[in-house]
């Protein structure tokens, strides 16, 4: 699970972590078998350039299925 915060800040599981640790992450989801889905959940304030970027680093990393998380209305 890998989310973004209004600030633009990532989180991967839940912690924190920058551009490289973000990378590195990837590249080893992307070296299990079966590969597992990244699922992405961005805040609604959140500039879409940013949540671009994490869907970039994803598919250069090697991980090709990418859900996003989307939370309804109340």
């Amino acid at each position: 699970n890998v989310s973004v915060d209004a600030q633009g800040k990532v989180f991967w599981n839940q912690q924190e972590v920058d551009q490289p640790q973000l990378e590195q992450r990837i590249a080893e989801a992307a070296q299990q078998e079966p590969q597992p889905e990244l699922h992405l959940r961005a805040d609604r304030d959140v500039r879409y350039e940013r949540v671009a970027e994490v869907m970039a680093a994803a598919q250069h990393g090697g991980l090709g299925k990418i859900g996003f998380i989307t939370e309804p209305k109340h």
